[in-house]
């Protein structure tokens, strides 16, 4: 069976746009639009009492709808099978990964929020499993702006050097 391909745009929701990553609605439009993935899928964090998140670092937010709902910019692109709930920083920690290996998915290209947070963390986890991962650093930013994305960057080319600008 041929390898295949996804985009995982991560996080792409109401709580986490803002107005450093608004820009990124439209740019992950028309990356999907013009771009042939086999596959385009959509991690959504859900924050609940069980993660770390809650219980070390005490934030509580991002538990319910319309914060947890992927932004409606990308609503004609998302459906009930590519949508996959995770409470970490890394979608290799969800049932994505069930996913990738159903339809022998070994390139994945990465995009979404944080480029610092979530976006890494996933590249270093899909790294670490043997995927072939590509960041779009143009379609990936943070929330807190420029003053983590550059050092960011400087990070992925550094330790994984497949940083892709589209």
């Amino acid at each position: 069976m041929n390898s295949k391909n996804a985009l995982v745009v991560i996080d792409i929701q109401n709580y986490f746009i803002d107005e450093c990553t608004k820009p990124l609605l439209n740019k992950i439009t028309t990356l999907i639009e013009s771009s042939n993935f086999d596959f385009v899928l959509f991690s959504k964090f859900v924050n609940n009492s069980d993660s770390n998140f809650y219980k070390l670092l005490k934030w509580k937010e991002c538990e319910t709808s319309p914060g947890i709902d992927i932004h409606p910019a990308m609503s004609k692109f998302v459906n009930k099978n590519n949508v996959f709930d995770k409470s970490t920083f890394s979608i290799f920690k969800s049932k994505i990964v069930d996913f990738f290996a159903k339809h022998n998915i070994s390139k994945i290209y990465l995009c979404g929020v944080d480029i610092d947070a979530c976006v890494l963390a996933s590249a270093y986890d899909g790294f670490d499993l043997g995927y072939d991962i590509e960041i779009l650093k143009d379609c990936s930013l943070s929330s807190s702006g420029l003053e983590l994305e550059e050092p960011t960057i400087k990070i992925i080319e550094k330790n994984l050097e497949q940083l892709k600008v589209l």
